[in-house]
């Protein structure tokens, strides 16, 4: 049953990503685009299993179905020339899930072993992306609260905050204290890395 959950957390997951390009409340269109939905429900998936591998498993099979959910639409309008993408994708949903869907799993069945490691790899997760979408918008050049990168930067970090206080319970802060920081700043390089990568490609393909 708690598989079938995750089945259905993924395929809401998927009809949100798919219907909020059209909201026009920005802060929903760019939570729509954003990687701070599939983060959480890819690691509560695996909470829901009370066990690391089967926490896998269900955390891969939520953003699998999620990525298939969003395509779906396209790919039935005709858009063939997105299966590629979908590929890609999946790809990266069973592999990204799969490791978040680990740490709920593990975070719910040994809190004192596993715990910190969850907590931060959830909240860096966030934190990275809301650093990213901040230091894309130079926030040190002004603030500007009507941009939607903004909105989701401040919608991440207090997700980050709700999601440590809700997990914190029987967690080492020692850990976390290290363990938060790194992840945040793994997750942030990846992410800048990401962007060389793709102005690079665009780049070559003029």
């Amino acid at each position: 049953m708690t598989i079938l959950a995750a089945l259905l957390l993924g395929v809401l997951l998927g009809l949100f990503s798919a219907r909020g390009d059209g909201v026009q409340l920005m802060v929903i269109n760019g939570l729509a685009n954003a990687a701070s939905p599939w983060i959480i429900l890819a690691f509560a998936a695996g909470a829901l299993q009370r066990a690391p591998r089967s926490g896998a498993l269900a955390g891969a099979v939520a953003l699998l179905a999620a990525v298939v959910t969003y395509y779906a639409g396209f790919l039935a309008g005709g858009a063939a020339f997105l299966l590629p993408f979908l590929a890609v994708w999946a790809v990266a949903a069973v592999l990204a899930g799969g490791l978040l869907g680990l740490a709920g799993g593990a975070w719910r069945s040994d809190r004192a072993r596993w715990g910190a490691a969850a907590v931060a790899l959830v909240c860096g997760l966030l934190l990275a992306e809301a650093a990213h979408r901040l230091i894309l918008l130079e926030v040190w050049t002004g603030i500007e609260w009507d941009r939607t990168y903004m909105q989701v930067a401040v919608a991440d970090i207090v997700g980050a905050g709700v999601a440590l206080l809700v997990l914190r319970s029987g967690t080492r802060w020692r850990r976390l204290a290290v363990a938060l920081p790194l992840v945040a700043l793994g997750g942030l390089a990846v992410l800048s890395a990401g962007d060389v990568m793709l102005r690079f490609a665009a780049g070559a393909a003029r």
